[in-house]
């Protein structure tokens, strides 16, 4: 199955984006937890504080289905 990560900040350099500046296209075997996907593509899991299925925030042991876009966001930083 085909789903769409996408990401900024410091988690767009994990990501390496190839559809856009923020989104990169991957392939991922049917029932494969999220969390399972990010490890696939070398973006730790725990660097990713939310992430949104749509506009429904989901955790990381959601199962994504064929076309999905899955936007990430790292925990706040400040200074």
């Amino acid at each position: 199955m085909t789903i769409l990560l996408r990401a900024g900040g410091l988690l767009k350099d994990y990501l390496k984006p190839d559809v856009d500046e923020f989104t990169r296209r991957v392939e991922a075997a049917e029932g494969t937890p999220l969390r399972d996907i990010l490890r696939g593509i070398g973006l730790p899991p725990g660097h990713v504080a939310m992430a949104f299925a749509g506009e429904r925030l989901v955790n990381l042991a959601y199962v994504p289905s064929e076309g999905d876009v899955i936007t990430l966001r790292p925990p706040v930083q400040g200074g």
